[in-house]
Protein backbone atom coordinates (compact mmCIF):
# COMPACT_ATOMS: atom_id res chain seq x y z
CA UNK A 1 0.00 0.00 0.00
CA UNK A 2 1.26 3.07 -0.77
CA UNK A 3 1.61 5.95 1.95
CA UNK A 4 1.84 9.46 1.36
CA UNK A 5 4.34 11.49 4.00
CA UNK A 6 2.29 14.38 4.58
CA UNK A 7 2.75 17.97 6.59
CA UNK A 8 -0.16 20.02 8.34
CA UNK A 9 0.29 23.97 7.79
CA UNK A 10 -2.02 25.49 10.98
CA UNK A 11 -2.95 24.10 13.98
CA UNK A 12 -5.67 25.96 14.94
CA UNK A 13 -9.18 24.41 15.29
CA UNK A 14 -10.03 22.72 11.88
CA UNK A 15 -5.70 21.70 11.96
CA UNK A 16 -5.95 20.13 15.50
CA UNK A 17 -8.95 18.75 16.13
CA UNK A 18 -10.12 17.46 11.99
CA UNK A 19 -6.94 17.04 9.89
CA UNK A 20 -4.47 15.84 12.65
CA UNK A 21 -6.57 13.23 14.01
CA UNK A 22 -7.84 11.81 10.84
CA UNK A 23 -4.31 11.52 9.16
CA UNK A 24 -2.85 9.60 12.20
CA UNK A 25 -5.54 7.27 12.11
CA UNK A 26 -5.76 6.87 8.47
CA UNK A 27 -3.34 4.18 6.94
CA UNK A 28 -2.45 5.56 3.53
CA UNK A 29 -0.94 8.55 5.25
CA UNK A 30 2.34 9.56 7.24
CA UNK A 31 2.04 12.20 9.21
CA UNK A 32 5.45 13.54 9.86
CA UNK A 33 5.55 17.38 10.79
CA UNK A 34 3.27 20.41 11.39
CA UNK A 35 4.07 23.81 10.84
CA UNK A 36 2.23 26.72 13.30
CA UNK A 37 3.91 30.62 14.28
CA UNK A 38 2.84 29.36 18.16
CA UNK A 39 5.22 27.41 19.87
CA UNK A 40 2.86 25.82 22.57
CA UNK A 41 0.82 24.62 19.87
CA UNK A 42 4.23 22.52 18.20
CA UNK A 43 4.91 21.89 21.63
CA UNK A 44 1.34 20.06 22.04
CA UNK A 45 1.85 18.08 18.81
CA UNK A 46 5.52 17.11 19.57
CA UNK A 47 4.34 15.82 22.99
CA UNK A 48 1.09 14.44 21.75
CA UNK A 49 1.85 13.45 18.73
CA UNK A 50 5.99 13.03 17.99
CA UNK A 51 5.40 15.09 15.13
CA UNK A 52 8.44 17.73 14.17
CA UNK A 53 7.81 20.83 14.24
CA UNK A 54 8.09 24.51 12.75
CA UNK A 55 7.37 28.19 13.28
CA UNK A 56 8.29 28.72 9.77
CA UNK A 57 6.10 26.86 6.99
CA UNK A 58 8.96 27.32 4.39
CA UNK A 59 11.32 25.90 6.69
CA UNK A 60 9.35 23.22 6.88
CA UNK A 61 8.95 22.86 3.14
CA UNK A 62 12.18 22.48 2.45
CA UNK A 63 13.64 20.24 4.84
CA UNK A 64 10.71 17.80 4.83
CA UNK A 65 10.51 15.28 1.91
CA UNK A 66 6.39 15.38 1.26
CA UNK A 67 3.88 14.10 -0.76
CA UNK A 68 0.97 16.40 0.64
CA UNK A 69 0.59 19.40 2.80
CA UNK A 70 -3.01 20.07 4.12
CA UNK A 71 -3.11 23.31 4.19
CA UNK A 72 -5.41 24.41 7.48
CA UNK A 73 -4.39 27.88 8.14
CA UNK A 74 -6.62 31.16 8.20
CA UNK A 75 -7.96 31.67 4.55
CA UNK A 76 -5.52 34.37 3.86
CA UNK A 77 -2.45 32.29 3.32
CA UNK A 78 -3.95 29.90 1.45
CA UNK A 79 -2.39 31.13 -1.45
CA UNK A 80 1.12 31.65 -0.48
CA UNK A 81 1.31 28.13 0.78
CA UNK A 82 -0.79 26.31 -1.53
CA UNK A 83 1.68 28.08 -4.68
CA UNK A 84 4.75 27.79 -2.49
CA UNK A 85 4.32 24.14 -1.62
CA UNK A 86 3.49 23.30 -5.51
CA UNK A 87 6.67 25.04 -6.91
CA UNK A 88 8.51 22.96 -4.66
CA UNK A 89 6.27 19.50 -6.11
CA UNK A 90 4.31 18.76 -3.36
CA UNK A 91 0.36 18.10 -3.61
CA UNK A 92 -1.55 20.29 -2.05
CA UNK A 93 -5.19 19.52 0.35
CA UNK A 94 -6.67 23.08 0.71
CA UNK A 95 -9.10 23.91 3.39
CA UNK A 96 -12.43 26.15 1.92
CA UNK A 97 -13.05 28.78 1.66
CA UNK A 98 -10.09 27.56 -1.06
CA UNK A 99 -8.99 31.76 -1.20
CA UNK A 100 -9.74 35.29 -0.32
CA UNK A 101 -11.36 36.29 -3.65
CA UNK A 102 -11.41 34.32 -7.12
CA UNK A 103 -8.29 36.22 -8.24
CA UNK A 104 -6.63 34.28 -5.71
CA UNK A 105 -8.54 30.91 -6.36
CA UNK A 106 -7.32 31.59 -9.93
CA UNK A 107 -3.88 32.03 -9.02
CA UNK A 108 -3.61 28.53 -7.37
CA UNK A 109 -5.46 26.69 -10.18
CA UNK A 110 -3.00 28.26 -12.52
CA UNK A 111 -0.10 26.78 -10.39
CA UNK A 112 -1.61 23.73 -10.07
CA UNK A 113 -1.85 23.37 -14.19
CA UNK A 114 1.77 24.87 -14.36
CA UNK A 115 3.32 22.88 -11.93
CA UNK A 116 1.67 19.86 -12.67
CA UNK A 117 0.50 18.99 -8.65
CA UNK A 118 -3.02 17.95 -7.55
CA UNK A 119 -4.73 20.50 -5.53
CA UNK A 120 -8.19 19.93 -3.98
CA UNK A 121 -10.43 21.79 -1.41
CA UNK A 122 -11.72 20.14 1.90
CA UNK A 123 -15.61 20.58 1.58
CA UNK A 124 -16.70 18.14 3.57
CA UNK A 125 -20.90 18.79 3.83
CA UNK A 126 -20.51 16.36 0.45
CA UNK A 127 -19.78 13.95 2.74
CA UNK A 128 -22.89 15.02 5.76
CA UNK A 129 -24.89 12.35 5.55
CA UNK A 130 -28.04 14.69 5.30
CA UNK A 131 -26.70 15.86 1.76
CA UNK A 132 -25.78 12.25 0.49
CA UNK A 133 -29.58 11.07 1.87
CA UNK A 134 -30.90 13.98 0.32
CA UNK A 135 -28.90 13.31 -2.83
CA UNK A 136 -30.58 9.66 -2.67
CA UNK A 137 -33.99 10.69 -2.28
CA UNK A 138 -33.76 13.32 -5.24
CA UNK A 139 -32.31 9.91 -7.42
CA UNK A 140 -35.59 8.42 -7.03
CA UNK A 141 -37.51 10.87 -8.47
CA UNK A 142 -40.00 10.99 -6.25
CA UNK A 143 -41.22 14.44 -5.67
CA UNK A 144 -40.53 15.24 -9.61
CA UNK A 145 -38.68 18.01 -11.32
CA UNK A 146 -37.04 20.48 -8.70
CA UNK A 147 -37.58 23.53 -8.61
CA UNK A 148 -36.82 25.21 -5.42
CA UNK A 149 -34.30 24.22 -2.34
CA UNK A 150 -34.40 26.01 0.44
CA UNK A 151 -31.47 25.84 2.76
CA UNK A 152 -31.49 27.66 6.58
CA UNK A 153 -28.41 27.13 8.15
CA UNK A 154 -29.47 28.73 11.55
CA UNK A 155 -27.21 27.75 14.42
CA UNK A 156 -27.62 30.16 17.38
CA UNK A 157 -27.33 33.84 18.32
CA UNK A 158 -23.18 33.91 18.74
CA UNK A 159 -21.05 37.14 19.59
CA UNK A 160 -18.59 35.82 17.57
CA UNK A 161 -14.67 37.68 18.55
CA UNK A 162 -12.34 35.95 17.09
CA UNK A 163 -10.52 36.87 13.13
CA UNK A 164 -13.49 35.33 11.25
CA UNK A 165 -15.53 38.38 12.62
CA UNK A 166 -13.12 40.46 10.74
CA UNK A 167 -13.43 41.92 7.01
CA UNK A 168 -9.78 42.20 6.85
CA UNK A 169 -8.95 38.18 7.75
CA UNK A 170 -11.32 37.30 4.86
CA UNK A 171 -13.73 36.47 7.93
CA UNK A 172 -17.70 36.33 7.39
CA UNK A 173 -20.34 33.98 7.40
CA UNK A 174 -20.47 33.87 3.61
CA UNK A 175 -16.64 32.50 3.40
CA UNK A 176 -17.11 30.37 6.67
CA UNK A 177 -20.31 28.72 5.75
CA UNK A 178 -21.60 29.80 2.41
CA UNK A 179 -18.38 28.16 1.11
CA UNK A 180 -20.12 24.66 2.80
CA UNK A 181 -23.53 25.28 1.80
CA UNK A 182 -22.90 26.87 -1.68
CA UNK A 183 -20.89 23.72 -2.66
CA UNK A 184 -23.48 22.03 -1.52
CA UNK A 185 -26.29 22.55 -3.08
CA UNK A 186 -24.56 22.98 -6.24
CA UNK A 187 -23.54 19.61 -5.64
CA UNK A 188 -27.02 17.87 -4.94
CA UNK A 189 -28.52 20.52 -8.03
CA UNK A 190 -25.34 18.86 -10.40
CA UNK A 191 -25.23 22.24 -11.69
CA UNK A 192 -23.98 25.91 -11.93
CA UNK A 193 -25.03 29.39 -10.82
CA UNK A 194 -26.82 31.45 -13.55
CA UNK A 195 -28.40 34.57 -11.26
CA UNK A 196 -27.07 35.55 -8.25
CA UNK A 197 -28.62 38.19 -5.71
CA UNK A 198 -27.32 38.55 -1.77
CA UNK A 199 -28.06 40.64 1.26
CA UNK A 200 -25.16 40.59 3.97
CA UNK A 201 -25.60 42.06 7.49
CA UNK A 202 -23.61 41.75 10.58
CA UNK A 203 -25.92 41.77 12.96
CA UNK A 204 -24.44 39.87 16.89
CA UNK A 205 -20.53 39.73 15.69
CA UNK A 206 -18.06 42.00 17.60
CA UNK A 207 -16.32 42.73 14.21
CA UNK A 208 -17.16 43.86 11.03
CA UNK A 209 -17.98 40.63 9.35
CA UNK A 210 -21.07 39.26 8.28
CA UNK A 211 -22.74 37.02 10.43
CA UNK A 212 -26.20 37.23 7.77
CA UNK A 213 -26.46 35.74 4.77
CA UNK A 214 -29.47 35.78 2.29
CA UNK A 215 -28.96 34.42 -1.11
CA UNK A 216 -30.74 33.91 -3.95
CA UNK A 217 -29.52 31.46 -6.82
CA UNK A 218 -30.76 30.47 -9.72
CA UNK A 219 -28.68 27.57 -11.69
CA UNK A 220 -28.11 26.64 -14.78
CA UNK A 221 -30.84 24.06 -15.04
CA UNK A 222 -33.60 25.86 -13.63
CA UNK A 223 -33.67 25.40 -10.00
CA UNK A 224 -34.24 28.41 -7.57
CA UNK A 225 -31.79 28.07 -4.37
CA UNK A 226 -32.74 30.04 -1.32
CA UNK A 227 -30.14 30.27 1.14
CA UNK A 228 -30.48 31.45 5.19
CA UNK A 229 -27.08 31.57 6.96
CA UNK A 230 -27.79 33.02 10.55
CA UNK A 231 -25.65 33.37 13.28
CA UNK A 232 -27.73 35.96 14.93
CA UNK A 233 -31.04 33.58 15.02
CA UNK A 234 -32.68 33.15 18.13
CA UNK A 235 -34.87 30.33 17.17
CA UNK A 236 -34.39 27.16 14.62
CA UNK A 237 -36.23 27.05 10.82
CA UNK A 238 -36.17 23.81 9.04
CA UNK A 239 -32.86 22.97 7.51
CA UNK A 240 -33.94 21.60 4.04
CA UNK A 241 -37.10 22.18 2.39
CA UNK A 242 -37.18 21.05 -1.50
CA UNK A 243 -39.91 21.76 -3.59
CA UNK A 244 -40.84 19.12 -6.61
CA UNK A 245 -43.16 19.34 -9.38
CA UNK A 246 -45.37 16.15 -7.73
CA UNK A 247 -44.33 16.59 -3.82
CA UNK A 248 -41.88 18.10 -1.06
CA UNK A 249 -39.10 17.18 1.29
CA UNK A 250 -38.50 18.15 4.73
CA UNK A 251 -35.36 18.11 7.12
CA UNK A 252 -37.18 17.62 10.60
CA UNK A 253 -35.03 16.63 13.85
CA UNK A 254 -37.04 13.95 16.07
CA UNK A 255 -36.43 12.10 19.12
CA UNK A 256 -35.10 9.12 17.08
CA UNK A 257 -33.29 11.64 15.40
CA UNK A 258 -32.73 13.32 12.10
CA UNK A 259 -35.10 12.59 9.10
CA UNK A 260 -36.63 13.43 5.94
CA UNK A 261 -40.20 13.83 5.20
CA UNK A 262 -41.06 12.72 1.81
CA UNK A 263 -44.97 14.04 0.24
CA UNK A 264 -45.59 13.14 -3.72
CA UNK A 265 -47.96 12.20 -6.00
CA UNK A 266 -47.97 9.39 -8.75
CA UNK A 267 -48.74 11.38 -12.04
CA UNK A 268 -51.03 8.53 -12.82
CA UNK A 269 -53.15 8.53 -9.66
CA UNK A 270 -53.88 12.37 -10.20
CA UNK A 271 -57.87 12.50 -10.58
CA UNK A 272 -58.56 13.60 -14.01
CA UNK A 273 -59.13 17.69 -14.44
CA UNK A 274 -59.44 19.69 -17.42
CA UNK A 275 -58.68 23.71 -17.62
CA UNK A 276 -61.20 26.00 -17.68
CA UNK A 277 -61.05 28.96 -19.52
CA UNK A 278 -64.15 31.16 -18.43
CA UNK A 279 -64.06 33.68 -16.66
CA UNK A 280 -66.97 32.33 -14.23
CA UNK A 281 -64.95 30.21 -11.97
CA UNK A 282 -67.48 26.27 -12.07
CA UNK A 283 -69.28 26.49 -8.90
CA UNK A 284 -67.38 29.90 -7.81
CA UNK A 285 -64.89 28.28 -6.52
CA UNK A 286 -61.08 28.94 -6.85
CA UNK A 287 -59.76 25.59 -5.63
CA UNK A 288 -61.30 22.62 -7.97
CA UNK A 289 -58.20 20.72 -7.87
CA UNK A 290 -59.69 17.46 -6.45
CA UNK A 291 -58.31 15.18 -4.03
CA UNK A 292 -54.63 14.55 -4.19
CA UNK A 293 -53.79 11.14 -3.91
CA UNK A 294 -50.42 11.88 -1.29
CA UNK A 295 -47.76 9.58 -0.36
CA UNK A 296 -45.83 9.56 2.50
CA UNK A 297 -42.55 8.39 3.50
CA UNK A 298 -40.08 9.17 5.98
CA UNK A 299 -36.26 8.41 5.39
CA UNK A 300 -33.98 8.44 8.47
CA UNK A 301 -30.71 10.26 8.27
CA UNK A 302 -27.76 7.79 9.75
CA UNK A 303 -24.10 8.98 10.46
CA UNK A 304 -23.21 5.54 10.46
CA UNK A 305 -21.96 5.30 7.13
CA UNK A 306 -20.75 8.43 7.15
CA UNK A 307 -18.32 8.52 4.14
CA UNK A 308 -14.58 9.13 5.50
CA UNK A 309 -13.26 11.99 3.41
CA UNK A 310 -9.41 11.58 3.69
CA UNK A 311 -10.58 7.81 1.76
CA UNK A 312 -11.39 10.22 -0.76
CA UNK A 313 -8.07 12.25 -1.01
CA UNK A 314 -6.57 9.00 -0.43
CA UNK A 315 -8.31 8.13 -3.52
CA UNK A 316 -6.91 11.19 -5.26
CA UNK A 317 -3.67 11.94 -4.02
CA UNK A 318 -2.46 8.05 -4.06
CA UNK A 319 -3.80 6.12 -6.82
CA UNK A 320 -4.87 8.63 -9.29
CA UNK A 321 -8.50 8.23 -9.25
CA UNK A 322 -10.51 11.28 -10.23
CA UNK A 323 -11.09 14.11 -7.36
CA UNK A 324 -14.02 14.25 -5.02
CA UNK A 325 -13.86 17.96 -5.42
CA UNK A 326 -12.89 18.65 -8.85
CA UNK A 327 -11.10 22.11 -9.17
CA UNK A 328 -13.86 23.55 -11.51
CA UNK A 329 -16.66 23.01 -8.37
CA UNK A 330 -14.27 24.89 -6.03
CA UNK A 331 -13.87 27.61 -8.51
CA UNK A 332 -17.40 27.97 -9.35
CA UNK A 333 -17.88 28.58 -5.13
CA UNK A 334 -15.46 31.21 -5.45
CA UNK A 335 -17.14 32.72 -8.54
CA UNK A 336 -20.69 32.61 -6.54
CA UNK A 337 -19.60 33.80 -3.34
CA UNK A 338 -17.48 36.60 -5.37
CA UNK A 339 -20.62 37.96 -7.07
CA UNK A 340 -22.57 37.85 -3.52
CA UNK A 341 -20.48 39.90 -2.34
CA UNK A 342 -20.65 42.61 -5.22
CA UNK A 343 -24.44 42.07 -5.09
CA UNK A 344 -24.41 42.88 -1.33
CA UNK A 345 -22.13 46.37 -1.93
CA UNK A 346 -19.62 44.42 0.68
Amino acid sequence: MKVLKTAVIGLGRIGWQYHVPQLMKHSGFELVAVADPMKERLDEAKEQCSLRGYEDYRELLEKEELDLIVIASPTPFHLEQAVTAMEKGIDVFVEKPMAQSLEEADKMIEASKRTGRKLMVYQPHRIAPDVQVLKSILARDLIGRVYMIQGSFTSEYMRRNDWQALKKYGGGMLNNYGSHFVDALLYITGSTAKKISCSLRCIASLGDADDVVKALIETENGIILDIDINRAAAVQIPRWLVFGSRGAIRHEYTDKGAQFYVRYFKEEELPKMELVEDMAAPGRKYDNTGAIPWREEIVPISWEKRINFYDKCYEFYALDSEPFVPLEHSREVMRVLEECRKDAGW
